[in-house]
């Protein structure tokens, strides 16, 4: 008995010993391949305008497209002086320089050394003269280079030199808006002051703090009754500065104490439009945005119920096929929610507990979720600036997958890219997904590439694809677009990259309407039935609304018992027609009673979704509904490490789109980019409603809204009309373009190319050196005075096929000319938008300093 106890101990013994030596022997052969993300490391840079640190700036690792650099701007004093504070961090800094380069980025105009620095700790404080080699009142970029570490940053903004000290005002305008942002949060003192700078009325969104306008009412400016106090310093931007109008941005956290002791963080900003002039300062827009911070704070968390407070319902969330695991995107932070393993994980995000100063909490980028599947592994890609790690400073597109069970991320592929961040953000919105056997789909400058993931090679797969050809599958798995004629229809299932076409039949147009969920919504339109409406935009009248599958099976057939479709809306499961009647003595179409198509299917709801539930104290707040319910207690919050791997996994594409063949135009508003577009009459159009600018390849003004001065007239057209013999016996479109072009310096027989057939265009196009013609069909007249304003006429055409110029104008009237009646004539300003909006608004002008 005895030696039968001894035998199992010894054997017990003998067990254990082998354990510990294979564990060690194992642990010593398994190396941890993952690491955390790297610090930032690049400074950042501000600049000195009345005593203020203003348009923080950070580093980029690679000289970038100067053109697309659009960013904010710095006007300066008469003397040309710079002056500047780098914070460094702790990191090595040396080689200070600077260069001076025309927007266009085609020239060098200066580059010099910085010698004129100081360091105290972290802070650099410098300044420099830039050289008389600049113009007075012109756009310039201006690049700081640093020596970091070894690494080259770079640094990106506008200059422009005012020729005086105020500056274009700046320092008023910004304290301006540091003042009433102040107000709003001790609005007692200042209830009168703050009131009159409002204009509340319905167009306000009163239900939400999330979102707050000019319109909105006074309660909401003021916070209501939220207890919110003031976390930290506005950071100021000056986004746009002109003689007449100015957009500044404050950015800001705030704390919300709650009645239970907690606080809880947001990220504010608010843009301010404002006017100067001697006598006061206008406020002309004003736009506050305020968003949670989520940190997966268990008092965010109910039974059932993830809450996001007060933040924007637009949120994104991605499931798994079976709901039991999802992931959102909160402030720049992606989340991952586990019901099953009762886990949730902060998978990406550049600024964490760790990482909280101003580098890590730049948000120059966004995170789009591809796909999740029920094991909790996500594909995402991070678009835009990348803040810190491997690729700090660079911008592009980099692509991950979180594995769940490992808990790490791995980067797939980084697709770089030298323009600025928000235009590749603006990119990555169109088309971006990835399928099942590994390939990302990716549209960049008008072309669709598929890059597999596991070679990271890459081909093109559709080319020259213009916003108003194609849209894509909710899904994102489909993409359908017509040809430029409009008489073919492909489409194509990007996971199989096979293609379906649909021909239109003779004599008529097809054009592509949308996705209905995963079915495609087209339209056929006879040649005979396309028309333009009063505002010049092209109507096509579609007598048939089909819906086909991704193979280009028909589901369904639409025809109209009366009239024609003029628009399609679709809304979750139902298609909602605009039909009109065609008015032969109008010239019009007459809208008539909507019909719709109503989908048997209806649009499925997640098992995990977004809702806005209305409170009493903070109003509406965003939350997501969750399948199961969440157990508070025993919930286990992850954060992953980065996969090492070694070589590179950059993938590298480079446009050809030509920026003169293919332009593009870019929309900027109150909050930066807004839109990008290759039509620069859509372009106005959306300036003119989002109080922007419109810039186009070269970083030149298309359009800009508001800057104009209180009267202007083109004196030399003015002359040649008053001094032209017999004007109204000649063509009106000859004398309008002669006319144009003589105002250039041009001379050229108007009549004889009009007899070869050449449009206004074509005629505009040969005869103009070094000039744009633009075409503005649709643009309103009010659009059209920023052109007279700097001395360009704008023509017109009226439905009886004359033309006239718009030549001047006051705060009362415009001044046309009008060969019909051989006149040069004031017109109300209203009467003049009733004139061209009745006759379609058709607009060209030209815009100097560009190739057609």
């Amino acid at each position: 008995m005895k030696k039968t106890i001894i035998k199992i101990i010894y054997t017990i013994v003998v067990f254990i010993v082998s354990l510990l030596l294979i564990g060690h022997f194992t642990n010593v052969e398994t190396v941890d391949m993952t690491a955390r993300m790297g610090a930032p490391t690049f400074p950042t840079v501000t600049f000195e305008s009345g005593g203020k640190q203003i348009n923080m700036l950070h580093g980029y690792a690679q000289e970038m497209d100067v053109a697309h650099m659009h960013g904010e701007i710095m006007p300066t004093d008469a003397q040309r002086t710079i002056s500047f504070q780098m914070n460094t961090y702790g990191e090595s800094i040396s080689d200070l320089k600077f260069e001076v380069r025309q927007v266009s980025g085609n020239s060098l105009v200066e580059n010099s050394d910085i010698t004129d620095y100081s360091q105290d700790g972290d802070i650099i404080k410098g300044k420099f003269q830039m050289k008389d080699l600049i113009d007075p009142g012109k756009e310039y970029i201006l690049v700081i280079l640093a020596n970091v570490n070894g690494k080259t940053a770079r640094y990106y903004e506008r200059v422009i030199w005012t020729e005086e000290d105020n500056a274009y005002h700046t320092r008023e305008i910004v304290d301006f808006a540091l003042n009433f942002s102040n107000m709003t949060f001790n609005n007692a003192e200042h209830s009168e002051e703050l009131a009159k700078y409002l204009e509340s009325n319905a167009d306000g969104d009163n239900t939400s703090f999330s979102h707050v306008t000019i319109n909105s009412s006074y309660e909401q400016v003021t916070w209501g009754g939220l207890n919110i106090v003031a976390r930290t310093d506005p950071k100021v931007f000056v986004r746009d500065v002109h003689p007449q109008t100015s957009i500044i941005v404050l950015d800001y956290q705030v704390t919300q104490k709650i009645e239970d002791g907690t606080e809880k963080l947001y990220n504010v900003e608010e843009a301010y439009r404002i006017r100067y002039t001697s006598d006061r300062i206008y406020l002309l827009n004003f736009d506050r945005t305020m968003n949670y911070v989520f940190n997966a704070d268990t008092s965010d968390i109910t039974d059932n119920v993830i809450s996001l407070w007060i933040t924007d319902p637009n949120v994104t969330v991605k499931e798994s096929d079976g709901g039991g695991v999802f992931a959102f995107v909160s402030e720049d932070r992606l989340y991952v929610y586990n019901g099953t393993g009762n886990k949730i994980a902060l998978v990406f995000g550049f600024y964490n507990d760790e990482y909280t100063d101003d580098r890590a909490t730049f948000m120059g980028n966004t995170i789009h979720i591809l796909s999740v599947d029920e094991a909790g592994n996500v594909e995402f890609v991070v678009s835009g600036y990348m803040n810190r790690g491997d690729h700090e400073g660079y911008v592009g597109n980099a692509v991950y997958k979180y594995d769940s069970q490992l808990n790490t991320i791995e980067e797939m592929a980084f697709i770089s890219s030298k323009l600025h961040q928000d235009i590749i953000r603006s990119y990555s919105e169109k088309v971006l997904y990835i399928s099942t056997s590994g390939a990302l789909f990716i549209k960049l400058d008008g072309d669709v590439y598929m890059i597999d993931l596991d070679s990271r090679s890459q081909k093109k797969l559709i080319e020259n694809l213009s916003e108003d050809r194609y849209c894509i599958s909710e899904s994102g798995s489909i993409i359908a677009w017509h040809s430029e004629d409009k008489k073919t229809v492909q489409i194509m299932n990007l996971s199989t990259q096979v293609t379906s076409d649909i021909e239109a039949e003779s004599g008529d147009f097809v054009k592509v309407l949308g996705f209905m969920g995963e079915d495609l919504v087209y339209g056929m339109a006879h040649e005979y039935d396309v028309h333009s409406d009063r505002m010049g935009s092209t109507v096509y009248g579609m007598h048939s609304i089909h819906i086909v599958d991704s193979d280009g099976n028909i589901l369904e057939n639409y025809s109209p018992d009366q009239g024609v479709v003029t628009g399609v809306r679709i809304e979750d499961n139902v298609i909602r027609l605009s039909r009109a009647q065609w008015n032969e003595g109008s010239q019009l179409y007459d809208e008539l009673i909507d019909d719709q198509i109503m989908s048997t299917l209806k649009k499925e709801v997640g098992s995990n979704f977004i809702s806005v539930a209305a409170t009493e104290n903070y109003k509406n707040i965003t939350q997501i509904n969750v399948k199961s319910n969440v157990k508070k207690k025993s919930l286990i919050l992850q954060t992953p490490n980065m996969t090492l791997f070694e070589g590179s996994r950059d993938v590298q594409i480079d446009s050809d789109r030509s920026m003169d063949d293919n332009p593009y135009y870019f929309v900027y508003g109150l909050n930066g980019l807004k839109s990008i577009y290759d039509n620069p009459a859509e372009a106005v159009n959306d300036a003119y409603d989002a109080a922007g600018v419109v810039v186009n390849d070269i970083n030149q003004y298309v359009w800009v809204r508001g800057n104009l001065l209180t009267s202007n007239q083109i004196m030399y057209i003015t002359n040649l009309a008053e001094t032209r013999e017999n004007m109204t016996a000649e063509n009106s479109t000859s004398v309008c373009l002669d006319m144009i072009l003589q105002h250039r310096g041009i001379n050229v027989n108007v009549d004889s190319m009009l007899e070869q057939g050449k449009t206004v265009v074509d005629i505009l196009s040969e005869s103009l050196v070094n000039a744009k013609v633009l075409e503005l069909d649709g643009c309103k007249m009010e659009a059209m005075l920023y052109y007279v304003n700097q001395d360009i006429p704008v023509m017109a055409t009226l439905n009886d096929g004359s033309s006239l110029l718009i030549i001047g104008f006051n705060e009362m009237n415009t001044v046309l000319m009008e060969p019909t009646t051989g006149r040069v004539y004031k017109f109300g300003r209203e009467d003049s938008n009733n004139l061209f909006e009745n006759n379609g608004n058709h607009f060209v002008t030209y815009l100097p300093g560009v190739e057609n």
